[in-house]
Parts: C-alpha cells; sequence; structure tokens
C-alpha cells in the first residue's frame, strides 16, 4: 500500500456505492422533472429527525378587574364609588368642601337680598333716558309726578300804550322728572304772553293737561302724542294727520337754536313727538298709564320741526 492510498471501504460502503449510478449512464443522472437533484446520501434526503426539545405553549394572562373586592360574598364597588371613597378621606378634599360650605353660609344673604332688589326705569320710549345724544338734559327721577291744582298763570300783554296783565286759570298742571311747577307757569306765561299762533297752539294742548293717554285718541277721553299735536295745530287751521311721521315730513326740519314755542319735537325714530315750551321744556302724551304732563327736553335723539309758516 503506498503512501497517499486509502483505505479499503468497509462493506457497507462498497455496497453503497455499487448503487450509485455510473458516469458511463447518462440517462441514470438526468433528475426528473420538479426535483431537486442531489448526490448525497439517500438517506440523508429522506430522513426526518424529530427536534429534541419541544415546543412550549404561552398563555396571555386575562385583564385585571377594574372592579374590587372586600371579600367573598361582598357586593363589588365600581371604580368611580372607590375614587370617591379615596376622596372622602382625602384630607385635602375635605378641607376644600369645609370651604366652599362656610362661603355658600356666608354668601346667601346677600344673594336673597341682591334677588330681591328692582330698577326703576323709564316706561317707554316717550320718558327721557339716561343716554344724552343732543339737546337739553336734566337729572331726572322716573315716575315722580308734580301736580298743581287750580294754576294761576300771569299773561302780559301790551298794545305800545298799554300794558296789561291777566291772569288764566288752569285746574291742573301736570310736571314729571324734576320739574317744577313754578318752572312750568313761567314757561307757559312767556308763550302766552307773546301771543299769536304760537301761543293759541301751547293754550289749546294746555287744555288736555292731565287727560289719560289712549294710543289713537285725540279728545278729553284720550289723547295719544300725535293726537294732541294734531288738535293743537287744529286751533290754528293747520290740519296735521295722526301719525308722527307724516307730521314730521310736513314741517321744515330746524336746529335747536331756531326752535321757538309751539314747534314740534321728534324722536329720531319717528316713534314720539311733543309740544316745544321753551326754557328746555316739552309738553306731551307720554304713554298709557301717564296722562299729558310737562317734562325736560328729551335725552333721547331728537330734532326740532317746524310747522308754522316762516316769520309766525
Amino acid at each position: 500500500m503506498g503512501r497517499h492510498a486509502l483505505p479499503a471501504a468497509p462493506d457497507a460502503a462498497v455496497s453503497a456505492a455499487a448503487d450509485r449510478p455510473s458516469v458511463a449512464d447518462p440517462g441514470a443522472l438526468r433528475r426528473p422533472r420538479g426535483r431537486r437533484s442531489a448526490f448525497g446520501p439517500a438517506v440523508a434526503r429522506s430522513t426526518f429527525v424529530e427536534p429534541s426539545r419541544r415546543t412550549s405553549a404561552v398563555s396571555l394572562s386575562q385583564h385585571r378587574p377594574l372592579a374590587s373586592t372586600a371579600g367573598a360574598g361582598t357586593a363589588v364597588l365600581s371604580r368611580s364609588a372607590a375614587l370617591r371613597a379615596e376622596r372622602a378621606v382625602d384630607p385635602r378634599h375635605i378641607r376644600r368642601a369645609a370651604n366652599a360650605k362656610r362661603a355658600a353660609i356666608l354668601l346667601a344673604p346677600a344673594l336673597a337680598v341682591t334677588s330681591s332688589l328692582t330698577l326703576a326705569v323709564p316706561a317707554n320710549a316717550a320718558t327721557p333716558s339716561t343716554d344724552a345724544h343732543h339737546g337739553t338734559t336734566t337729572s331726572q327721577q322716573a315716575q315722580e309726578y308734580t301736580v298743581a291744582r287750580d294754576v294761576q298763570v300771569p299773561v302780559v300783554s301790551t298794545d305800545g300804550m298799554t300794558t296789561t296783565t291777566t291772569v288764566v286759570s288752569y285746574p291742573t298742571i301736570v310736571t314729571k322728572f324734576g320739574v317744577s311747577t313754578q318752572q312750568a307757569e313761567d314757561a307757559i306765561s312767556k308763550v302766552l304772553s307773546a301771543g299769536g299762533d304760537r301761543a293759541t297752539i301751547v293754550s289749546t294742548a294746555l287744555q288736555y293737561m292731565g287727560d289719560p293717554y289712549v294710543e289713537g285718541g285725540a279728545s278729553h277721553q284720550g289723547i295719544d302724542c300725535s293726537g294732541l299735536t294734531m288738535v293743537a295745530y287744529a286751533a290754528v287751521g293747520i290740519p296735521l294727520v295722526h301719525y308722527v311721521p307724516t307730521q314730521d315730513a310736513a314741517a321744515t326740519t330746524i336746529p335747536e337754536s331756531e326752535a321757538k314755542a309751539g314747534d314740534l319735537v321728534v324722536y329720531d325714530n319717528e316713534d314720539h313727538v311733543g309740544i316745544f315750551l321753551g326754557d328746555g321744556l316739552v309738553l306731551q302724551a307720554p304713554h298709557p298709564g301717564d296722562p299729558v304732563d310737562i317734562v325736560p327736553m328729551y335725552s333721547a335723539a331728537h330734532h326740532f320741526a317746524r310747522v308754522l309758516p316762516a316769520g309766525a
């Protein structure tokens, strides 16, 4: 045996080699369609070795229940109930609850007093408001009346040579919002002493002083704002429609500096009209529940309108 000679194969190896196809036979080497060819031992291609380690199974734990039990046979508490129970013993929660209770006890009398308070405000648009837009304003007290009865107003007339003083009596004069009877008498006296159509307009309107307000009325049984101006101007032969916007359209708007007694004072929104007396006073039929009265110049937005011809 030479140095590089291989030892003889065992009988089992010889028999296996004998079964291997020879190279001289090409058909034996062709691999069948669809199979992998290999020249390894047939045992290596067909033997399945079972793994020695067993496969471990992992089980998922169930969700932890939100409810807690006090013990066997006890009722299950919900999570919100458990949280409430924890807050009940929390010193901070106890302190906050006590402070809130003390605050409620202290504030209860104040809330009871404020809930019983009422505000005195003007009854409607005809009542002067506290927001002045333009014109003369005075301090006003809501629903304050001054009623003077058997009022005697001196009227001074002159013909250029002699001066005559006549006393005109009115059954009543009603003033409101701080206007005194003396202020009303002075304004009326100036208008009547001047004479002319303006004196007639004011004198006619004064005859309705104290009569009740009735919407659409134009008599002593009841009269409204445009009804009062209508009957007053009818006394001088000027017909006016019983409607504020129409009366305003028939008049000429003038600045306050040119206004004279007997001119109209109209709300800018055309919702109310009165008769200017001069000295910052207005004669009007205000609203339901109040009689014809004399009030300070309107604080609400207004303008002056003249119906009489120029120079009258």
